[in-house]
């Protein structure tokens, strides 16, 4: 009789084409170097995710790819009161179509910045593609964890137009995706190429790993 309290062992190899994933200690999502879909570890399973990525800007060099998690959304803040205030915060609740979490880890994100905040303020508009594409590495914070962050960049958004308490908001948020994001490894810093904003390198925990997964790519 199989022994039930054993641990089971989840091999970490994509469900699709049946290509190891790579995976840092930390990681608990992964995109396919091969076919290019992305996993994520529920229980004692993997569950897929849909995964693209974006193209980087003509002239962009030294491209690696960071994770982030998104979700496309629907927000709604319909003003209590009508004033300038909760009008302006009406129009940019409708503008949020999309959000951002960076899925890689950041130590004192509060400090350096948080990229998946900067992209979900401004909503760009990228060229995306599917499939095989860039390596990039796997994320360090579930989906779950995830959408609550999402959630609270688009209340804390849209209370910078107007105080929550004089709206009646609702944000719903889609099904998670795990993009991979180019930006320039520069060496001591980390730049990213629409906003030109920079992260010290040493403020990425996986980057030691990611730099290696791009010579490897670029070989």
């Amino acid at each position: 009789m199989a022994d039930e309290a054993r641990p089971r062992v989840l091999v970490l190899r994509c469900r699709a084409c049946r290509t190891l994933l790579p995976a840092a200690s930390n990681d608990v999502a992964f995109r396919c170097p091969q076919c290019g879909r992305s996993w994520e570890i529920e229980g004692d399973e993997l569950s897929e995710r849909p995964s693209s990525y974006v193209l980087p800007p003509p002239g962009v060099r030294e491209v690696i790819y960071l994770p982030y998690w998104s979700f496309a959304l629907t927000a709604n803040a319909t003003p209590r009161t009508l004033d300038e205030s909760t009008l302006r915060a009406r129009d940019r609740a409708t503008s949020l179509t999309r959000a951002f979490v960076s899925a890689y880890a950041i130590y004192r994100p509060t400090y350096v910045g948080e990229w998946g905040l900067v992209y979900t303020r401004a909503q760009p508009k990228w060229e995306t593609r599917q499939g095989h594409g860039p390596q990039s590495p796997g994320a360090a914070i579930t989906s779950s964890d995830a959408k609550a962050i999402a959630h609270h960049y688009i209340l804390a958004e849209i209370d910078r137009a107007a105080d929550l308490g004089l709206l009646d908001v609702r944000v719903e948020l889609g099904t998670p995706e795990l993009w991979a994001i180019p930006c320039s490894d520069l060496g001591e810093v980390v730049r990213c190429p629409w906003t030109r904003g920079e992260l010290p390198a040493a403020a990425l925990d996986d980057l030691s790993q990611i730099r290696p997964a791009a010579e490897r790519r670029e070989a």
